[in-house]
């Protein structure tokens, strides 16, 4: 299975599927939790040669990639924390007496995800019935209603606008606020159907890219095989299959012309919709996936509807019968018996990823746990781990680093007073969401049954489909959460205007109430800077306070801003020796811009904060460090760690996150303060004579 665990539209990191740090301990005792010690630095190492390493190499020595794992990092020890933390309350809310509904329903669940021999007892039996549906397609009429069901089981992904696809089967659906009214919610149909990470894996012809494609048909076969096609059979479809899924490829839009919310807004009536695709009748599809009648529907990707025409055309049913097949199968493999698990986890664990082996089940139910019930699975996770007073700590550093922009804003050169005005209503507007839901997601009428996994996965997905099928045409919810509370991420949401920060990375190493201000600040500090400067980068910029894609630069500000984003996506076009493969700059600008942006922001803040103390960043902060060196290390701290080379070509081509190394080192060397920090000079690497900033 394919997942997908990032949220809303711009986001702190891209967490691998295929799998975080492994355990230090037993699988029944709590990891233990990693603080920031600047002791783990390499002092035999130059600073301003390679910051990365001069932080990181020791910590990455003493934790080299578990077998089970894509990579290690800091995030990934916190992640592994987190979902140990998860299974803590499952396994309470499995075993106690006299338990809540709630308890129940999330105990059962991890019961049943738990209960493998039972699982493996049943084989493919649990997914037959949608099996032999497909096989009685004999009429590319009935594809639409074979889809709609199909939609309904299979867990529905989020996204966000660096995502090159929905992944899902044949296109995506789900709920979206209007780019021109975000009050309003649309239903919105966007590309999919790719088993694979994005289109570049089908069409790029690197002998690299030739091998994956092989392997992948190989596979196809196994899985089909595995389902009960003889052999033969099987080759013959996955061929069918891979064609499919490449004439998708063909149609679907390019990634970097993806992350342009302009490139996505194309609203249609229905009648126009049908026009777009007569072959598939979209009025009997939403019928019966039970959704309203929309006046308008939002067709993120106008060309991959018309590719997706031309295939139902051209592609005979015994074709469809076989990709619907497939596509099922990997959707559905994590919930079926293991030898579906294994070679599901072959190919995009071992191939794509290069972990030598899967995660424990005890991992993978609790992340199951938390991916279908998460609200549920939150609300013991944060009574037990995330107190009233971090969440108020937070706040203040959330309104201290905006404080920072509003005074950032105030100070620019390259922007008229009309702008900046405009600028700070926007940065006002927004609304700050710390650590977990005001009011939780209700899921009692998921019924959650003790000894059927795959069955309880299916009624929670058919449970969020509705949920967010039932949003169309409704106002747009700006405290709805698009992390479950355990997450180690966070995000910004342009079209709602908010900052999202869930209780799971609010830990150490990232937030520690332990630490003083200059390592917060340089950990979660910066990740709250990063966010807030999200709602300002290259395509954040073009919405409005209200969430509403909407050019409120003058030109000339707009082309001052362009310049100085061209500088950082000129400085992040590289090549990148340890994938294998070039780092497109457009695809990762974002990101990018918002690394830069929000470590200067939070640098501000904290000179603030110090001021207020009668401090200054040189200000001795104990173990010979000042407070400036202790803020730039903590913040290196969080970047430390390394992927296998299948991760890292994966990742840079997918994913538009620069790499950990990337992150530090490009970050730094645009900053004067880090130069002063560690006496670096000009003509040191860390020290790039085009400094590159947009805020």
């Amino acid at each position: 299975m394919r997942l997908l665990t990032i949220t809303a539209i711009s986001c702190l990191l891209c967490v691998s599927l295929f799998g975080q740090a492994a355990p230090a301990s037993a699988p029944d005792e709590m990891p233990t939790l990693q603080h920031f010690n600047p002791d783990q630095v390499d002092k035999t190492l130059d600073p301003c040669s390679d910051f990365f390493q001069y932080a990181c190499s020791k910590w990455i020595k003493a934790n080299p990639i578990p077998p089970d794992q894509a990579g290690s990092g800091t995030f990934n020890k916190l992640f592994i924390w987190n979902v140990a933390a998860v299974r803590s309350t499952l396994e309470g809310a499995e075993k106690a007496s006299n338990r809540t509904p709630v308890e129940q329903q999330v105990g059962d669940y991890y019961a049943s995800c738990m209960d493998e021999a039972t699982i493996n007892k049943a084989g493919i039996a649990p997914l037959q019935p949608e099996l032999d549906r497909i096989a009685k397609l004999r009429d590319k009429s009935q594809l639409l209603e074979i889809v709609a069901s199909i939609h309904q089981i299979i867990r529905p992904a989020n996204l966000n606008f660096i995502d090159a696809e929905y992944q899902g089967v044949l296109f995506g659906l789900y709920a979206w606020p209007d780019f021109d009214n975000a009050q309003v919610t649309l239903p919105a149909l966007d590309q999919s159907g790719m088993g694979m990470p994005g289109r570049e894996f089908y069409l790029n012809n690197d002998d690299k890219s030739k091998e994956i494609r092989g392997l992948y048909l190989k596979h196809i076969a196994k899985m089909l095989e595995l389902s009960g096609e003889p052999q033969a059979q099987a080759a013959t479809d996955a061929q069918s299959v891979l064609a499919i899924e490449t004439g998708f490829a063909n149609a679907a839009m390019d990634i970097v012309a993806r992350r342009d919310p302009k490139n996505q807004n194309n609203k249609m009536t229905m009648e126009q919709l049908q026009a777009l695709t007569p072959s598939f009748n979209w009025s009997h599809y939403f019928a019966a996936m039970h959704a309203p009648a929309s006046p308008q529907y939002l067709v993120l990707a106008p060309d991959f509807f018309r590719g997706m025409e031309k295939l139902i055309s051209s592609e005979p049913a015994e074709h469809w019968r076989a990709y619907l097949r497939y596509s099922t199968l990997t959707n559905e493999a994590a919930f079926l018996s293991q030898p579906f698990v294994e070679e599901n986890f072959d190919f995009f664990g071992r191939q794509l990823a290069g972990a030598k082996q899967i995660q424990p089940r005890w991992r993978r139910c609790s992340q199951n746990a938390d991916a279908d019930l998460g609200e549920a699975v939150g609300q013991a996770y944060v009574a037990k781990f995330f107190p009233p007073e971090n969440k108020e700590r937070m706040l203040q550093m959330v309104k201290a680093i905006e404080t920072a922009l509003h005074q950032d804003i105030d100070a620019a050169t390259w922007m008229s007073p009309q702008t900046k005005q405009l600028a700070h209503v926007k940065l006002s507007a927004q609304v700050d969401k710390i650590g977990y839901p005001d009011h939780w997601i209700d899921y009692s009428s998921v019924e959650i049954k003790r000894t059927d996994f795959l069955g309880n996965q299916e009624r929670s997905a058919h449970f969020e489909i509705e949920r967010r099928i039932a949003k169309f045409g409704k106002p747009a919810d700006r405290q709805e959460w698009g992390m479950t509370p355990p997450t180690v991420n966070a995000y910004e949401d342009a079209q709602t205007n908010t900052i999202n920060f869930p209780a799971g990375i609010l830990q150490p190493p990232f937030f520690d109430v332990t630490e003083i201000d200059a390592v917060n600040y340089g950990g979660i500090g910066m990740v709250i800077g990063h966010e807030i400067t999200h709602g300002f980068d290259d395509q954040g910029r073009k919405f409005d306070a209200d969430g509403n894609l909407k050019d409120w630069w003058t030109p000339a500000d707009a082309a001052n801003y362009d310049q100085r984003d061209q500088c950082i996506q000129d400085e992040y076009t590289q090549e990148v020796p340890e994938a294998g493969v070039t780092q497109n700059g457009k695809l990762s600008a974002g990101e990018d811009t918002a690394d830069n942006g929000g470590i200067h922001l939070t640098l501000a803040a904290l000179q603030n904060t110090l001021a207020a103390q009668g401090k200054s960043l040189d200000t001795p902060a104990g173990d010979g460090l000042t407070e400036l060196q202790n803020f730039f290390l903590s913040f290196a701290n969080i970047w430390c760690g390394e992927n296998r080379p299948e991760a890292a070509r994966t990742a840079v081509m997918t994913q538009g996150h620069s790499l950990n190394r990337y992150r530090v080192n490009n970050v730094v060397a645009n900053m004067p303060e880090f130069a002063h920090a560690f006496s670096c000079h000009a003509g040191q690497p860390m020290v790039h004579a085009n400094q590159c900033r947009v805020w």
